[in-house]
């Protein structure tokens, strides 16, 4: 059964390398994703074309993993959108499984007006 890291490994490689030969195993059939601040929910195939249009435009930074059990695993992701300004991002993913596979991903996106790097024990470069 899939652990919450080998997600965090999955979606770090499909975001930073639109490579997405780790993710694909670790998807049920009936998976959606959701965001919420978008208000829209998308199958597998549309959330792949997103996230190689946004990829190249960011960085993304630590996962923090802050709850996992055999049903869900919820992380809080921080990312640096390289727009002009740069922008800060905190995204809150909800994963629910079946079966040890991904059904449904709920995402919460926060813009920030602070850079969450400063102060803490990583820096955006550790990610590029």
């Amino acid at each position: 059964m899939a652990k919450a890291i080998d997600f965090e490994k999955a979606w770090r490689q499909a975001y930073k390398k639109t490579d997405y030969s780790l993710i694909e195993p670790l998807l049920h059939k009936k998976y959606l994703s959701f965001d919420h601040r978008m208000g829209m929910e998308v199958d597998y195939q549309t959330e792949k074309s997103l996230i190689d249009t946004v990829s190249p435009l960011i960085t993304m930074g630590p996962w923090k993993l802050l709850y996992e059990n055999d049903d869900v695993y919820v992380f809080v992701v921080f990312s640096k959108h390289n727009d002009n300004p740069t922008r800060y991002i905190t995204t809150m993913v909800t994963g629910h499984l079946e079966d040890g596979r991904l059904t449904r991903h709920e995402i919460v996106r926060e813009v920030l007006d602070y850079d969450p790097s400063e102060g803490q024990d990583w820096n955006w470069e550790d990610y590029q």
